[in-house]
């Protein structure tokens, strides 16, 4: 189990345990609106499938959940060794503090560090215009626009693709190190 460490932070792949806090937050509208893939409302059961599916053998996925005193959000990897895709989500009650960069600038860093030719993309829900800055100030690029589906709203809604090689990441506060591996 790969443990990432930061100055606020304590990130670590998602177990069992966390499903009530994970299910808790996404089942937030303000949360889940500005992601594609969770459907609303949101429940445990949907937490221990994703919890489950992290923890597949074989899985080309990187999950980590975030920790403070408790679970607060999540960062995850789509196919890491392929052309990975990022997504994220922090509780809302924690925005504007930092932390979802902390915690990005960790996974970001330590993937980086394992597997300098990979370039990492993202599909970011254009109205999330949080999360573009966040990605800009880390180095990512807008490679692109269109339209992906919301799970959440039921729609399709406008989203900016984003990518960032090793080169330009630019890591924020709070550096990562393994803790365990």
């Amino acid at each position: 189990m790969e443990i990432l460490v930061t100055k606020r932070l304590t990130l670590r792949p998602p177990v069992e345990f966390d499903a009530d806090d994970i299910a808790q937050h996404l089942a937030n509208w303000n949360v889940s609106r500005m992601l594609s893939r969770v459907p609303f409302p949101f429940d445990r059961t949907d937490a221990l499938d994703w919890i489950a599916s992290c923890n597949l053998p074989g899985n080309p996925d990187l999950a980590f959940t975030i920790h403070r005193e408790r679970l607060i959000g999540a960062v995850g990897l789509a196919d890491i060794n392929q052309g990975p895709r990022l997504g994220y989500w922090l509780a809302e009650d924690h925005w504007g503090q930092g932390l979802m960069g902390e915690a990005l600038g960790a996974v970001l860093g330590h993937v980086f560090a394992r597997q300098p030719e990979l370039t990492v993309s993202s599909s970011i829900l254009a109205d999330n215009t949080a999360s573009i800055r966040l990605q800009q100030r880390l180095g990512f690029r807008i490679v692109g626009a269109g339209e992906t589906f919301s799970s959440a709203r039921q729609a399709m809604v406008p989203a900016v693709r984003t990518e960032l090689a090793a080169g330009d990441f630019r890591g924020l506060a709070g550096k990562a190190y393994d803790v365990a591996a």
